[in-house]
This record gives C-alpha cells, structure tokens and sequence, in this order.
C-alpha cells in the first residue's frame, strides 16, 4: 500500500442544508479529500473507501493514509488510516 498524507477534506456534513435535497447538516458523513502522494501528486478519494467503524469521520487535514490506487487514475480505491507505532518507555528498576 502506499501512504499519503491529506491535504483538503470536504465533509458534506459541514455544508449547509438546501432545501429539497437529502443533505442533512450533521446527519451525514460523507464527503471527499485529496492526498498528496509520496511523489507530489494529487490523489483522489471518496468517503466510501475510508475503512473504520467511524471511517471518514475522524479523518483531519495533515494525517496520513494508506491507500491503493484504482489505475490508471489518480483515485484511491481503498484507504485506511496510518496508526503511529505505540512508545514504550523503558525506566529502570527502584
């Protein structure tokens, strides 16, 4: 898998209601984002590909992402977050 960092998410959530259309403010989690890549480009992904029990929800700008691509466009076909290895902190015997 290849890892990238986001750089613009767009939850659909956070727009404002219109009326006559299925968007509920604070009812959905759906949306979009773009990573950048290792390389410097632009990689697309949709809400639906984003694994975890809250999936795109608790997606930030800044964090990174495993994902694979949906050749041969620049679109993720699966992601998933990057969780930091845990530290141990090794203190010596009292």
């Amino acid at each position: 898998m290849l890892i990238g960092r986001i750089t613009r998410l767009v939850h659909l959530s956070q727009q404002t209601h219109v009326p006559g259309t299925r968007l509920v403010a604070g009812r959905n989690d759906k949306g979009y984002g773009i990573l950048e890549a290792e390389d410097g480009q632009e990689v697309y992904f949709s809400h639906e590909i984003v694994a975890g029990l809250h999936g795109f929800d608790d997606l930030r700008t800044g964090q990174q992402l495993a994902y694979t691509l949906d050749d041969p466009f620049l679109r993720a076909a699966t992601a998933e977050q990057v969780m930091p290895a845990p530290v141990i902190v090794l203190r010596p015997a009292a």
